[in-house]
């Protein structure tokens, strides 16, 4: 690794501030970075700041000793108190994953004297001490290279994303299955429908027919549908035409409960959005249904830790499209293909 200007003595640094106040993913894809840094600096404590319905992935997590929250729009005096705290706990490095006008604020108002964001966002820029500059695909790597700027070690190839899961939450999350009449040794397979954008949601007749193989090929199989805010429509869509004793709705559950369910997970079949990542980061073997983006971009997770991607070659992709009349994108992704790779992972962690 070539020298990096500015260099920062890891040796000198006693806390460290991570931002990063949003989305559920991208909390998750932020961690690999976390840990270098931390890593780097052993025995330094760390904080770090995020919304609030995102704030339960990382409570308990021994990496940070804080984590501040905010809400999604706050206000003068939210802003105020944050700030106040984020000087109490007196970082020496700040990390903005983030970079919006917001997280530079705090980032610079946390009162470290190395603050590391991105360049070419104009006066937000200006208010940190170096800039991170990624020349990589991987949205872990993207974030790590903010590590990398400080002159500190970062391995490569990235380990995926990890959440804490405490025993007594996974415990929480067995309680509430056997409360659905699912039995304990059963196979459970999560299957999530939903997402924000179309070009990013499967059609739910395709995951009720995979999900329907699952149960026919499995006798001792669950498929557990899950529905975040908004999409229990999809979810119960899905589960129509599935046998009610052998598939189960997980809707309105807590957040860390959720990511729990998925630690229990044999496997994990979830579009580009943020429960893919989550469940990535609480172990489960993960199929992603990656459309419009490039998987080694959004899903940068080794199919050695049993993670696969599908996706189809198209012509008009990879976008960044959130909306769009032509989804071949996603119509090219077959029942076939998704059972072929959702099979040979359930085979692959049987062995």
């Amino acid at each position: 690794m070539k020298p990096v200007r500015n260099s920062v003595a890891a040796s000198d640094v006693r806390r460290i501030l991570f931002v990063r106040p949003r989305f559920l993913g991208d909390v998750c894809l932020t961690l690999p970075a976390v840990d270098a840094a931390l890593a780097a600096c052993p025995g330094a404590r760390a904080a770090y700041v995020t919304e609030r319905p995102l704030a339960a992935l990382l409570a308990g997590d021994p990496r940070f000793s804080e984590v501040f929250t905010v809400p999604a729009r706050p206000s003068i005096g939210e802003t105020v108190g944050l700030i106040r705290k984020l000087r109490a706990f007196a970082p020496d490095v700040a990390f903005d994953f983030f970079c919006n006008p917001r997280s530079a604020v705090w980032t610079h108002a946390s009162g470290a004297r190395v603050r590391v964001g991105y360049p070419d966002k104009g006066w937000r820029s200006a208010l940190y001490t170096h800039h991170a500059r990624p020349r990589v695909l991987s949205s872990t790597a993207f974030h790590a290279a903010s590590v990398a700027a400080l002159g500190w070690s970062v391995p490569a190839p990235l380990p995926p994303p990890r959440l804490v899961i405490g025993d007594a939450v996974r415990a929480e999350a067995r309680a509430a299955l056997r409360a659905l009449g699912v039995p304990e040794p059963a196979l459970l397979v999560g299957f999530h429908p939903g997402a924000r954008w179309p070009t990013r949601r499967w059609a739910p007749e395709r995951f009720a027919e995979l999900a329907s193989r699952l149960l026919g090929s499995r006798a001792e199989a669950i498929a557990l549908v899950s529905a975040g805010p908004g999409e229990g429509e999809i979810a119960r869509a899905v589960l129509a035409s599935l046998p009610e004793a052998r598939a189960k709705l997980i809707e309105g559950w807590p957040l860390a409960r959720f990511v729990a369910l998925q630690s229990l997970c044999a496997a994990f079949v979830c579009g580009d959005t943020g429960p893919l990542h989550t469940a990535v980061a609480a172990g489960a073997p993960t199929l992603g249904m990656i459309s419009r983006n490039r998987p080694a971009m959004f899903f940068p997770y080794p199919q050695s830790d049993g993670h696969q991607a599908y996706t189809a070659r198209v012509e008009c992709s990879p976008c960044d499209r959130d909306e769009c009349d032509d989804l071949r994108c996603l119509h090219r992704l077959t029942v076939d293909g998704a059972w072929e790779r959702l099979d040979a992972m359930l085979h692959r962690r049987a062995m």
